[in-house]
């Protein structure tokens, strides 16, 4: 049975919402079976003006952020099985959906705000938790993979900490995809349908999530030994009325490219600076200058994203 996670709404001064979209990846076009994990272009996935990162390795074949797939295979457990939902489809039945992999973060850049999505366990999660796969512990077990105590009696728990980040405020909500801690083992469970996560009582309007990892089986040099993927679908954001987009010489950010600082300079804001898979990097209040340390970052691009409470405007700068 769907279950629904919902959070006491909270009030939002000064806005409202309106023009709801849902990205239910069916825009993507897959053969059966199939999945694009960016290895024919890669690339992040933009969608309904939501941005999905991902990072593919041409030498090494890996990846991290997002996926999108339609497999329905929720009978073959291991990494060769990594892009199956365990319901067997989408959300509602549908085709295609998301795969997450150790790093995924969506970011809208517009006036667009995050509202809900829908999540689930991979096969390959899942079937690890249930059963154990010789790295990964069988959930419930006093044992590890290697067949060794570890110490846990078998109160085991595979868990995303959703990361919510807006209008320069960060706050974060725990979603369990499998529990087995409680008194009476009957509770015990392992997310098996889509269930719907709500952020809109976070208490802000959120424009960027990203996803943490937590297991109780972990490896001291390797860390989480449960594979850290979960499905996604149905990313519901909506438009934030009386949130227009700032002129773009509202601002002045330079020198671009920029090296060891990156200066700011204008009215009053809240200053973002995103890697360009959308990871916000530094953020702080901007009052008339700014001068940002930026000698340690890679070269690449990046984004400044300034906010007030007239609207806000993004600008692209390289290093």
């Amino acid at each position: 049975m769907k279950k629904i996670y919902t959070f006491v709404t909270a009030l939002l001064v000064g806005v409202s919402t309106q023009a709801q979209t849902v990205d239910d990846f069916e825009g993507v076009s897959l053969t059966s079976e199939s999945f694009d994990n960016g290895s024919t272009s890669p690339s992040n996935f933009s969608m309904y003006g939501v941005t999905l990162n991902n990072s593919y390795d041409s030498q090494s074949g890996s990846w991290t952020g997002f996926a999108i797939s339609n497999m329905t295979d929720v009978t073959t457990p291991g990494w060769t099985n990594q892009y199956s939902a365990y319901p067997g489809s989408g959300a509602d039945s549908s085709l295609n959906y998301g795969i997450g992999y150790w790093s995924p973060v969506m970011t809208n850049m517009g006036t667009q705000i995050f509202q809900t999505f829908e999540i689930t366990n991979t096969t390959y999660a899942y079937l690890s938790m249930r059963d154990g796969d010789g790295y990964g512990k069988e959930f419930g077990s006093p044992l590890d993979g290697n067949g060794l105590d570890d110490g846990t009696n078998g109160e085991d728990f595979y868990k995303v900490w959703i990361m919510c980040e807006g209008f320069g405020q960060i706050d974060s909500i725990e979603f369990y995809l499998a529990d087995y801690r409680f008194a009476d083992s009957a509770q015990d469970y392992i997310i098996d349908d889509w269930m719907t996560i709500d952020v809109t009582g976070i208490g802000f309007p959120v424009d960027q999530i990203s996803f943490k990892f937590e297991s109780s089986d972990n490896d001291p040099t390797w860390g989480i030994k449960t594979p850290a993927y979960f499905a996604i679908d149905n990313i519901v954001t909506e438009t934030l009325e009386g949130l227009d987009e700032l002129d773009a010489s509202a601002f002045k950010v330079y020198p671009n490219p920029m090296n060891d600082v990156l200066i700011i300079e204008g009215e009053t804001a809240e200053y973002h600076l995103l890697d360009i898979n959308g990871r916000l990097l530094m953020n702080s209040l901007h009052e008339n200058h700014s001068v940002l340390d930026t000698s340690k970052l890679p070269s690449g691009v990046y984004f400044v994203k300034m906010s007030t409470g007239k609207g806000q405007v993004t600008y692209k700068v390289i290093k």
